[in-house]
Formats: structure tokens, sequence, C-alpha cells
């Protein structure tokens, strides 16, 4: 019969899926799109604007204003190089991991935990950063709901993380609807505004009020230039999502996955120049209470359905960009603990075959983010999109190197686009790292480098693990078979307060271990009941001497414990602890007792050498008076 948490996680779970139907959760290319690219086509509603605040605020007024749809191409091309890229990657690298494998396997080690910690930051920012803008573009409709934002942030994040739990297939469908409205609804923005401009229809608003302070030299001007490119690039975060996930999809993976990543990469390389493009037609500049999306969707669809429509599913699918990262941050924590970089828990498949380990801990450092900055998005952006640059210079050159080993057909040519698309992102790295440094990019840079710390200690920790636990040369085999059949002197300790039938048990069982030693102890915290124990002791004449352990203080667990390793277990002598405890009838009966037995059992774990058996008594079995007429106060409660 299903206990309660069992019945509650069905519901909001799901019934479990077995292992042998896990080719009915894979994805089709019209589920996969929103499920992997709803992060990177959102950008589109912020995207632009980074552009232009960067252009506006360089203090010579709107005098650049013109520059940024070269700017829009610029990151489009890039777009269009890294997507090449990764749908090569695909191809090379079917088992998914993106950067991480790529950097891993071409360029060592270390640059592959780089790589897997930029992308992981990444997609912790982009759930932050896009859960956030949602929220702002709710409270910027509905200003009353400003003071709730960050529990609003939270509950979103939550609930997206519970639709993962439910598995990636159903998960894709619930997140189908905004994203496809978004693209049609956006899509039909830069149609009908692009054929109105051509017709002459649509006409350019006046320019703001903005002063102008002066020209830039021509330094200055490649560095504003720079900078506004490295905004637009937040539109690119999100892009390696689909090489990550290869293994979700419908068979054949690498053919499905490098498709829909070119559909998403035209997708978000049409919106981005074509929204740029009506902002620079309409001579648009960023407002504090009014998006530039919302501000095109106000000329070219006028206030009506369609205005609001678009306002509704931009929210709607910056809510939903933080899904892509619930799809691949899991799926790369469980290559990263398949090769010992994490703790192998992230391994581990949920009853919807859905790594749910690396959901649930996306979702609290997520949390953790948007508590700590207030769901407040500008005080965000400046730690979005570091990382990403990152692993995209890594993956890009560590691809250089796979052509140069493998020198298949066409080698050169590829070889040639992706150390033009690595020496390009690298250069974005730069300019992000080194324009948003002090406005918090260096907090990247500290958890990228405390993250590969992490990843070191790990895999320490599981190496010196295998070194006991695998041995494999002959001489260490022999020396474990001479263990084998040794027999270490062996003491046995059990610890009581009462004189009852589970005591006799235990005492049964203790000699039944045939010792060198056994040890019955008591903890003396209260004189007149270590009277009675030594009184009733002496009157059964047990064979065992009973040691008295002084407590002043009353204590039971450090007493104990010091006591064990008083007996000084070693290789050669193992001490073994007896514990009778009971089993109370209901889960909520556990606060009534102590629960020194549970207590002291985990402290006995970290003295090596000491082997812990416990008695249970179940408190409400049928015949549990039957057979320990005595009343459990004898036990270690």
């Amino acid at each position: 019969m299903a206990t309660t948490g069992q019945l509650i996680k069905r519901i909001l779970v799901g019934k479990p899926i077995p292992s042998h139907e896990e080719h009915k959760t894979r994805l089709s290319i019209t589920v996969a799109l929103p499920v992997f690219s709803s992060d990177a086509i959102s950008s589109t509603a912020y995207a632009t604007e980074e552009i232009l605040v960067v252009l506006v605020g360089a203090g010579v007024g709107v005098s650049l204003l013109h520059l940024s749809i070269w700017i829009a191409i610029a990151v489009a091309g890039l777009l269009a190089i890294v997507a090449l890229s990764y749908q090569q990657t695909i191809h090379a690298y079917p088992s998914g991991g993106g950067s991480y494998i790529v950097s891993t396997e071409n360029l060592g080690k270390l640059p592959g935990m780089i790589a897997a910690s930029s992308l992981m930051i990444d997609y912790v920012m982009t759930v932050a950063v896009s859960v956030a803008s949602g929220v702002a573009a709710v409270t910027s409709a509905f200003p009353s709901l400003y003071p709730y934002r960050l529990i609003i942030s939270l509950v979103v994040v939550a609930l997206v993380a519970l639709a993962n739990l439910r598995g990636l297939r159903e998960s894709g469908r619930i997140f189908a609807v905004p994203t496809y409205a978004f693209i049609l609804l956006c899509g039909g923005l830069v149609v009908v505004g692009t054929i109105r401009w051509l017709a002459g229809g649509l006409h350019p608003l006046p320019i703001h009020q903005i002063v102008q302070q002066g020209q830039l030299t021509s330094i200055a001007l490649v560095f504003v230039v720079l900078r506004a490119f490295s905004g637009g690039c937040s539109a690119m975060t999100g892009t390696e999502a689909i090489s990550n996930g290869v293994p979700a999809f419908k068979a054949p993976e690498s053919r499905n996955a490098a498709v829909t990543l070119g559909i998403m990469a035209a997708i978000l390389g049409v919106f981005l120049v074509g929204v740029t493009h009506l902002a620079q037609v309409l001579h648009l500049v960023p407002l504090l209470n009014d998006t530039i999306l919302s501000q095109i969707g106000r000329q070219v669809y006028g206030s009506g359905f369609f205005y609001y429509a678009l306002q509704v599913s931009t929210m709607g699918i910056l809510f939903l960009g933080a899904n892509t990262s619930f799809a691949d941050f899991p799926r790369l924590s469980s290559i990263l603990a398949r090769d010992g970089l994490m703790p192998r828990q992230f391994m581990n498949r949920g009853d919807k075959l859905a790594f749910s380990n690396g959901i649930i801990g996306l979702a609290v450092l997520a949390m953790i983010i948007i508590a700590a900055f207030n769901a407040d998005t500008l005080r965000m952006i400046p730690l979005y999109a570091v990382g990403v640059f990152v692993s995209f210079t890594l993956s890009q050159s560590g691809m250089v190197v796979h052509w140069f080993r493998l020198k298949t057909s066409g080698w050169q040519r590829r070889a040639a686009m992706n150390a033009f698309g690595a020496a390009l992102t690298g250069v974005v790295s730069v300019v992000v790292l080194a324009t948003k440094f002090l406005q918090g990019a260096y907090i990247v840079l500290v958890a990228g480098i405390v993250l590969v710390l992490i990843f070191m200690y790990v895999r320490s920790h599981y190496a010196k693990v295998a070194r006991f636990l695998e041995p494999q040369s002959p001489e260490r085999l022999e020396s474990l078979g001479r263990v084998a059949v040794s027999r270490p002197r062996t003491t046995v300790v059990l610890f009581v307060a009462q004189v009852n039938e589970l005591t006799a048990r235990a005492l049964s069982l203790g000699m039944g271990l045939s010792p060198d030693d056994f040890h019955a102890a008591t903890i003396a915290g209260d004189p007149s009941s270590l009277e009675r124990l030594q009184r009733t002791w002496a009157d059964m004449d047990i064979e065992v001497p009973l040691v008295v352990v002084d407590s002043p203080y009353r204590e039971f667990l450090k007493p104990a414990v010091e006591y064990v390793r008083s007996l000084k277990p070693g290789p050669r002598h193992t001490v073994t602890v007896i514990i009778p405890e009971f089993v109370v009838e209901h889960w909520w009966d556990n606060f009534l007792h102590n629960q020194n037995a549970l207590r002291l059992k985990a402290a006995l774990l970290g003295v090596p050498w000491v082997v812990v058996i416990s008695i249970p008594f179940h408190i409400g079995a049928p015949d549990a008076e039957e057979i320990y007429p005595s009343a459990p106060g004898g036990l270690v409660d």
C-alpha cells in the first residue's frame, strides 16, 4: 500500500515510467524546439535593447544608433558560425555533453572542467534572469504585484522544475503553446512591420531628447561597439543546449538534433535582425517603462488584441526560457557524475526517467540567486552570458583539434570555420568579462574557479575510494585473500539501560559471535537508575560483566563513543557494537523519543574498524507483547 508521501509524489510527478519505455519519452523536432530553444528564442525580447542601451549610453546621444543594425547582423553571423559548429559537434559526439565532451577529449581534463563550470553557471543564471525578466513584465503591467516579485519568481521556478520532474516529453507539451505563440506573433511583427516599411506605411517617431555630450575617439568608439556587440550576444545563450541534449531526441538522434538547432538559429537570427531593423526604422531608444519590443509592437500591431497577445507571449516565453536550462543542466550533471567530477547521485534517473537530482539542484541554486538579488534583473544581467562564451571558445577550439586528428574529407574547411568561430567567441569572452567585471562578472569568475576546484576534489575522492574498492594488482588481491582468511581480535560491546527480554536476546546474539571480549556497558547518568540496574544484573548472575561508563554531565552520545574509541579498534581488532532499539508504529511518534540509537549509529560511522549491529523491536507488531512482555525501557531510546 502506498504511503502518504508516495501518493503526493504520484499526484505531483505522475505515474512512474519503466526503463524499457524510455524510447517513449524521446522528443520529436516539434516538441524539442520549445524544450531546448525557448531560452535562445526568448532573448529576442531583450537582445536588441541591450545593444541600444550601450549605444545610447555612450555619451554622444543618438548619433550611434545607426550602428545597431550592423551589430545585430554581426551577432547573427556569429550565431550562424556557432550553430554550424555545434551541428558538427552533434554528429561527432551524439552522446551529448557539448563543450564539456569536446574540450575534455581534445584539449584535456582541465579545459573540459572549465567548460563544464562555465556552462553550469550560465544555466543557473539563465533560470534566474529569464524568470526575473518574465516577472518584471508581469509587474510592469500590474504594478500592485511589484512588492511580491520575489515570491512570484520563486513560485515560477518551482513550477518549471515540477513540470520537468514529470518528464521531458510532458514538459515539452506544456511549453509548446507559449513558445509557438511567441514565434508566430514575433515573426508576424517582423513580417508585417517590414511590409509596412517597404510600402511606406511605417513612419519613424520623434527621437527622444538625449543630450549629446561630445564625440568619441576612435579607440573609445571601438570599445563602445564591442560592448554593444557583447550585449547583443546575450541572444546566444542557450545555443549549446541542443548539443548537450542529443540523447533526448527520437532516432535518428543526431539528424533531428542538428535540424532543430538549424531551425532555432534561423528563427533567432531573423528575429534579432528584424526587430533591430524595425527599432532603427522607428528611431526607438530604450525607455525605463516600455521595452523596445513593446514599442515596436504598439507601432506595428496598434494597441489592440495582437499587441497584448505579443506581450503575454513574451512574458510566457521568458518564463519558459528557463526550461532550456532545466532540460540541459541535469543531463550535463549526469555526464559529469559519470566521469567522477560530481556526486554519483546526479546519475540517478527518477520515476519519470528524468535526472531528478539535477533538476532539483538547479532549482535550488536559481532560487538562491534570485533571492540574493531580490529578483532584480538589472542587477543579475552583468553575471549573465559571461560563462557561455568561454564554453563556446573551448568547444570550437576543441573541434579544431578534432579535425586535425581525424583529417576526414573537407577537414581543412571545417577546421578553419571552427578556428574563426573560436577567435570571435574568444574576443567576445574577453570583452564581456572586461566590460562587466566591476558590475558583478567577477562573481562568475570566482564561482567558476570554485566549481573547478570542487570537480577536482570530487575526482580525487572517487579515485581514492576506487583504490580501496577496486584493487587490480595480483599482489593486492593476494594480500586481501590473506586478510579474508585471517581472524582479527573481536570485541563486542552492548549498551544497556535496563534488563529485559530484548537485552537477553542481544546478549545471546553477542555471545553467538564468539568474541574474544564481551563488554556490557551502561552510561551512568542517573545514580538511582544505575543502582537498580547493577542490583538486577547481580541478582540474575549474568556472566558478562557490566561496565559503568561515567557521565558527569548526564550525556549519552559522547561518553559512549569515547568508550568505544578507548577499546582501540584497528585493522587487527574489530569492535562490534550491538544497539537494541525500538521502531515506533507511526512516523510522527519519532518526535516523542530522543533517537539515541540513531545518533549513536551515525556517530560510530566516523570511528574506523567499528561494526554496528542494530536489533530492532517493532512497537505495535502483532506478537510484540507476547514475545517481549517487558516494557521497552531497557532499549536505547
